[in-house]
């Protein structure tokens, strides 16, 4: 399975500075020059940025030499990467989470988690535990298609009376069935008219990492 993740903003910043560093001086910034312009505490704070982006495929650093970080040749991903905006929250229990325009934080993806899409993509964070058996957990960020290209057993992000919801999709002679994905009984499937449209497709979910600064792209699972 790739191993790839996504980019917090911190990290997406490091990458930027030492690829534009590296253009317009030569030579790999130092450390020291890394924690300036990223106005770190701590050189050891520029080393976990960078062990991160080391995991990530993205630089190869030799410790014993000042300058030693060097982008990695044979990877894509530093002409691959898209910064996608998070687009509010959806619920993932009752549906109580008013979906808003909040264009204020941005996740960074490799392009290749996409599907071979690159437009009508966003990230939604994820609120309440009604699909957790589908690997979508309470504040999980979830990349999203804006479609209403959908199929059953598609997960969705689904639009009622202005609050979002992400849900499980099937359908039925005159009715569209918005299903939890979650053993516990508390949670029930929402019943819609057959002309009801979606909102978007789940495409990938991604896992914050909260002691680690970090994100890691997940599968999906669907029952």
């Amino acid at each position: 399975m790739d191993k790839r993740t996504t980019l917090t903003p911190k990290q997406r910043r490091v990458y930027e500075f030492i690829k534009n560093y590296l253009s317009k001086q030569g030579q790999a910034p130092t450390l020291s020059e890394i924690a300036r312009e990223m106005g770190a505490g701590s050189l050891r704070s520029v080393t976990q940025y960078l062990e991160a982006l080391e995991r990530k495929n993205l630089v190869r650093r030799n410790r014993y030499s000042q300058r030693g970080i060097e982008l990695m040749e044979d990877s894509k991903s530093a002409e691959e990467l898209i910064s996608v905006p998070v687009f509010a929250s959806a619920g993932c229990g009752s549906p109580s989470i008013i979906a808003e325009r909040t264009f204020d934080e941005y996740v960074t993806i490799s392009s290749a988690f996409m599907n071979g899409k690159r437009d009508n993509l966003f990230v939604i964070k994820a609120t309440g535990g009604s699909m957790t058996d589908a690997g979508i957990l309470d504040g999980s960020f979830v990349l999203i298609e804006m479609t209403e290209d959908v199929t059953s057993n598609d997960l969705v992000v689904a639009i009622i009376e202005d609050t979002a919801v992400i849900k499980k999709i099937s359908f039925a002679n005159n009715a569209v069935i918005l299903s939890p994905v979650s053993s516990d009984p508390s949670y029930h499937p929402i019943i819609l008219q057959r002309d009801f449209k979606v909102f978007g497709r789940v495409v990938q979910v991604i896992k914050t990492v909260t002691d680690q600064d970090d994100y890691q792209i997940v599968p999906i699972e669907q029952n």
